[in-house]
């Protein structure tokens, strides 16, 4: 019986550490593939409907710069809010009622901004606004740029020798 007992306890303790191991596999999720390019850039044409906010979500590396800014395009007053949350959770942009504004943090600490748009002081009226959000990692960024450059060296070398057979 007690045989049993520890054949029994040996492939629970089995089973119990092969799931531990394949939840945590399961549980780290490889980053989306735009989070390790030099530079992302979006451009949004959003609809904020009246009285409502919208906020988008950007996530960026630490040390990289971000940068956020908006236009109301059409709609209403052509005037909305503004604000962009730190991955901290402090308000590093405070709402201001405006046309257009901008934001730019030239060495972030690294997680997800926050930027929301305010449409809630109007009632009737939607607004068409372009939002536009950037991550640029300039050291990644500058070794990017030596790899195009050494690439059209070798482009530019094949092409000279090719017109010269």
């Amino acid at each position: 019986m007690a045989q049993k007992t520890w054949h029994m306890f040996t492939i629970i303790t089995l089973i119990f550490t092969i799931l531990s191991i394949a939840g945590e596999s399961a549980s780290s999720t490889a980053a989306p593939w735009y989070e390790n390019l030099p530079a992302v850039t979006m451009d949004y044409k959003v609809h904020i409907d009246p009285g409502k906010e919208d906020c988008y979500y950007q996530y960026v590396q630490p040390g990289a710069t971000f940068y956020a800014s908006y236009q109301v395009l059409k709609g209403g007053d052509g005037m909305c809010g503004f604000a962009v949350r730190h991955p901290n959770g402090q308000l590093v942009h405070p709402y201001e009622w405006r046309q257009s504004a901008e934001y730019a943090d030239q060495t972030s600490t690294g997680g997800y901004y926050a930027v929301c748009i305010d449409n809630q002081f109007s009632k009737f009226a939607s607004k068409l606004v372009n939002l536009y959000l950037s991550v640029i990692r300039y050291d990644m960024w500058e070794k990017y740029a030596k790899e195009v450059e050494a690439l059209d060296m070798n482009i530019n070398n094949f092409t000279v020798s090719i017109e010269k057979l």
